[in-house]
């Protein structure tokens, strides 16, 4: 395991949220989302989704086999008119955000919730990409015509969706993650379209209390090409980073200190998505063909892989305090679903 230690970029006030809010998703109408941090990742190339160091890394030792089903229960998520559809978060409820593709390849946001879909759209945006929704109700994520697209929270209570500012700069713009005390982390590129091209991205965490940015990189990272896409209520950052030989790497920003690690034997080609308040964190790896696959990260640094069963490829891209994950799945037509995982 490599640790560095850095000048820290933000420090959490320890701030407690006020409780749940009460919903009702019976008429639930369009609101904004968050990205995962960004939406599918390129289903071909490490999933950096978004929140290391160079030199040796951590190198877990992976768990003894153990299928999935005897874990989880998995549900796929059913859309009427999806072509593609991608779970990036569930929160403690649990209530899954995600995003799904129609016909005309535009993007719609979506909420589930004990069997039950309802739509989560921007008004008046061809592209709505919910990222996470915390357990306050608060969401992040995108909204934009194709390109250029601009980060933004929302209210599940309210239907009242919140453009951040947008960088200087940068065309597009990227909520992937938000906490129970508001903080969240995103990303901004100067270059590609709406959702999917993430290079030359520059990292950022959002202060709600001081409403602005900072923003940071990993150590050995290459330049831009840091992607934060998960915080949990300790402050802890997870993401991925390409170093400057193009590698991929999963990381953990840990107050003034990064940790680079990988998953065993997959060829360097890790990401990380999100980190519960146990610091368990969850992230996806290419096998040598180039298919995606899921693992669980736990806090001392056990990795599980989880696939869901009877598929060549799928993605872990959120995980709850209980340990419930969401993510993706391809059939063998090359559709993506979105699922979500119950703990047994």
């Amino acid at each position: 395991m490599t640790r560095t230690t850095v000048t820290r970029t933000l420090a959490l006030s320890g701030l407690v949220p006020a409780g749940k809010l009460s919903y009702s998703y019976g008429s639930l109408l369009p609101l904004l989302a968050l990205c995962l941090a960004a939406a599918a990742w390129s289903q071909t190339s490490v999933s950096l989704r978004g929140r290391g160091v160079p030199g040796t890394v951590q190198l877990a030792r992976p768990a003894a086999a153990t299928p999935a089903t005897a874990q989880y229960h998995f549900i796929t998520i059913q859309i009427p008119g999806s072509t593609g559809a991608y779970a990036y978060n569930l929160n403690d409820w649990p209530l899954v955000t995600g995003d799904y593709f129609d016909a005309s390849g535009n993007g719609h946001g979506f909420v589930w919730q004990n069997g039950k879909v309802h739509t989560l759209d921007n008004p008046g945006s061809l592209d709505s990409l919910p990222s996470a929704t915390n357990n306050l109700g608060v969401g992040i994520g995108a909204y934009g015509n194709s390109a250029p697209g601009h980060a933004a929270t929302y209210s599940l209570a309210s239907s009242a969706w919140t453009t951040l500012p947008d960088i200087s700069g940068m065309s597009i713009n990227y909520g992937n993650n938000i906490n129970d005390l508001g903080f969240a982390v995103g990303i901004g590129s100067s270059t590609g379209s709406l959702p999917f091209d993430y290079s030359c991205s520059v990292a950022w965490i959002w202060d709600p209390f001081k409403s602005a940015y900072s923003f940071f990189s990993v150590p050995g990272a290459a330049n831009n090409a840091t992607c934060p896409n998960g915080i949990n209520d300790r402050g802890q950052v997870v993401g991925g980073y390409y170093d400057a030989s193009g590698v991929a790497h999963g990381f953990l920003k840990d107050g003034e200190t990064y940790t680079s690690f990988e998953v065993p034997g997959t060829g360097n080609s890790t990401g990380a998505n999100q980190i519960n308040n146990k610091g368990e964190i969850v992230g996806g790896w290419n096998d040598a063909s180039g298919n995606i696959h899921g693992y669980v990260r736990s806090a001392d640094g056990l990795i599980t892989i989880v696939d869901v069963p009877g598929t060549s490829e799928s993605a872990v891209y959120g995980i709850n305090d209980r340990g419930d994950l969401c993510g993706y799945y391809s059939d063998a037509s090359g559709v993506s679903h979105a699922y979500v995982a119950l703990k047994r």
